[in-house]
């Protein structure tokens, strides 16, 4: 309600057409009758509408388009947002003059606790970042670079960004449509956001962040649990949108999502024959092209993943016990856990660069000189490791020392290297999402 209340207060009436408000099948109680009562006051300005069963956010934002059939323009924001004062008229200003474009507003930081607004860390001297991602597909933001800054007269010009975040943005609703909206394949949530960007850079249109634009936005609060996938779903549908998306828009660069995903290899992701047929027919650009003149910056924040030599699961030699990050990053200490064949915290892999590696983590030598930490890396950071497939045998290369570890205790750490010691011996069995 706080997001509708500052979006009425915030927008001159007249270019208000209505307000959409999608329900995903909320088992919510508030969400029912009182929000009906509550939304009379604006005699028909805000609308609900339900699902009759839950799609996740891709395809209710599809939904949502189709339902809103007044504006000419879609404004999408999540729920937990509030708009500042006159962000509708430098959000909207690009679509006037180009309906090809497709405008993101600045989203500052909405402290869940106590509504404090900050701005969003990250980016250059101004806080202006370009969205970006790494070759496993995580959500990245990079400093603004000197090119683009070149390419305005003034500091609070809209900028070009290779993605957005995928929650908040605008676009010309028939334009949205004549893009096909999100690929309908895709499930639930993970992927749309990239998968929208690439659609619009490669197939013509653009995609511009907005400086004069700002809306808050609330991030989850530690605690926060989400809901599991719907039965229909299945397992693993991030994944299966992520693959669905390289397959359909990387062309030769899928290879580098392979190997920082090893374990996506088998995942059946559906049909996309229509999709490729849609960028036959729209004359839709390479992803070289797109690498080169727009996302061009990319591969200096995240170069190209070197090939994996070994991936899967790191289990203990003829044991139940397995390497688990248990979803520590930048600086936590990895641990032993039981073998659960799932991949996530217990999927490594090394590469030919001896990185020992995370998705964007790598693991090297904790401060206590004994541990082993995981932590952010690049790729030319903690080249420190060599697996001895044959004698099962993973070697710290800077200290000469084995990898080790005690059941007891579910911990991992670095010894003296004993051929003798079971606990020594490791082997990596592939895991393949399902």
């Amino acid at each position: 309600m706080r997001t509708v209340h500052s979006v009425i207060k915030r927008t001159p009436r007249k270019y208000l057409a209505e307000i959409v408000m999608i329900d995903d099948y909320s088992n919510k109680d508030h969400l029912k009758g009182r929000l009906e009562e509550y939304v009379k006051q604006w005699n028909g300005l805000v609308k609900v509408f339900r699902n009759e069963r839950r799609e996740g956010l891709i395809q209710a934002r599809s939904i949502g388009a189709q339902k809103a059939k007044i504006g000419q323009v879609l404004i999408y924001l999540d729920a937990h947002c509030e708009v500042g004062i006159n962000w509708y008229a430098p959000l909207i200003a690009p679509i006037a003059h180009d309906r090809t474009a497709c405008t993101v507003p600045l989203i500052d930081v909405i402290d869940g606790n106590n509504y404090h607004l900050l701005p969003q860390g990250g980016g250059d001297e101004d806080g202006y970042a370009r969205g970006a991602w790494d070759w496993s597909m995580l959500w990245k933001r990079v400093p603004l670079t000197k090119k683009e800054k070149e390419m305005r007269k003034t500091k609070t010009e809209p900028y070009r960004s290779p993605a957005m975040a995928g929650g908040l943005f605008a676009i010309e609703r028939d334009y949205f449509f004549e893009l096909g909206l999100y690929d309908p394949g895709l499930q639930i949530w993970g992927g749309e956001n990239f998968e929208i960007s690439y659609k619009i850079w490669q197939c013509g249109g653009k995609l511009l962040f907005t400086p004069c634009s700002r809306v808050g936005h609330i991030y989850r609060l530690q605690g926060w649990q989400g809901n599991p996938p719907p039965v229909y779903v299945g397992s693993s549908p991030t994944l299966k949108n992520y693959v669905r998306v390289v397959e359909v828009w990387w062309d030769e660069y899928k290879d580098y999502f392979y190997a920082s995903r090893p374990e996506t290899k088998a995942l059946a992701y559906g049909d996309i024959s229509e999709l490729r047929k849609f960028r036959e027919d729209h004359n839709c650009k390479s992803f070289k092209w797109f690498m080169e003149e727009i996302a061009y910056d990319i591969h200096e924040h995240y170069p190209l993943p070197p090939k994996n030599v070994e991936w899967g699961e790191v289990r203990g030699l003829d044991t139940n016990y397995c390497i688990d990050s248990m979803g520590h990053t930048n600086g936590g200490i990895v641990e032993i856990g039981a073998c659960h064949r799932m991949g996530g915290n217990q999927l490594f892999r090394i590469n030919e660069a001896n990185q020992f590696m995370q998705y964007d983590q790598c693991l090297s030598k904790g401060p206590d000189g004994s541990k082993v930490m995981i932590t952010h890396c690049n790729l030319n950071e903690y080249k420190e490791w060599q697996y001895f497939k044959n004698i099962h045998r993973f070697t710290h290369i800077p200290t000469g020392k084995c990898l080790d570890r005690s059941e007891v205790l579910h911990q991992v750490f670095l010894s003296d290297c004993d051929s003798s010691k079971s606990s020594q011996k490791w082997e990596m069995n592939n895991i393949l999402s399902v």
